[in-house]
């Protein structure tokens, strides 16, 4: 259950995340992943981690540009059948980083459609879910936004997709947190939900731009405290 390009150390919590927005099956051909040989035996797991980029640089999809730190971080990793998985890292050029990164941010989104903006008991468990929206956003970022020197973008191509990208993965994204908080005022600080409303504000803007909407103002960039909405003690 883990991949030969570099062995992702994830904790309990970390596969549990994975599990359940993969729905327990291959993102890619949709084969469920517990197989039951017969109906005396227990299931079988044959789920495996695949990074999305290489763990190295120089395996499949590597990426020198994307930080060390994220390669195995969950938003990083797909959970994919053996089959899949094979052929994903022996055919790079067919399955780039973006096609996995999306499909993983489309399967979660239908999961989260179907489930419903979950309330939760625990901050911790509200936290590990915003955690897991942040980290999808930051990978989309990474690999498909633009430059973090001069905001460039390499070609039309490049920027048409990036568009794409924001308004069908990271909007939705900041959504979800924005509605997690508003579903669990017992579990958020006044320092929440601030960056709550900043984050709404800024997912706003973000989405007018990439539509080509009109903005009376510049946009409001990303607000850094939104990283910390349910970090720490009540």
């Amino acid at each position: 259950m883990v991949c030969a390009n570099g062995r992702p150390q994830l904790s309990q919590d970390q596969d549990r995340q994975l599990f359940a927005e993969s729905a327990g099956t291959c993102v890619l051909c949709n084969t469920p992943l517990f197989a039951a040989p017969s109906s005396t035996e227990r299931s079988i797991s044959i789920a495996e981690r695949a990074h999305i980029v290489a763990h190295s640089a120089a395996g499949p999809r590597g990426d020198s540009g994307v930080p060390a730190s994220y390669r195995s971080e969950p938003a990083n990793i797909v959970l994919l059948c053996p089959t899949c998985h094979t052929m994903a890292d022996k055919s790079p050029d067919a399955y780039p980083k973006q096609l996995l990164l999306m499909k993983k941010a489309a399967r979660a989104a239908a999961v989260a459609r179907v489930g419903g903006t979950p309330i939760f008991g625990k901050r911790e468990d509200a936290r590990r879910a915003v955690e897991a929206v942040l980290e999808r956003n930051t990978m989309i970022f990474h690999t498909s936004g633009p430059s973090a020197k001069d905001g460039s973008l390499p070609s039309t191509e490049a920027a048409e997709k990036w568009s794409r990208l924001v308004l069908e993965e990271i909007v939705p994204g900041n959504e979800l947190i924005v509605a997690i908080v508003e579903l669990n005022p017992h579990l958020a600080t006044t320092s929440d939900r601030s960056a709550m409303e900043l984050l709404r504000l800024h997912t706003r803007d973000l989405a007018e731009k990439h539509r080509g909407g009109p903005l009376t103002a510049p946009a409001i960039r990303f607000p850094k405290v939104a990283e910390q909405i349910f970090a720490g003690e009540l």
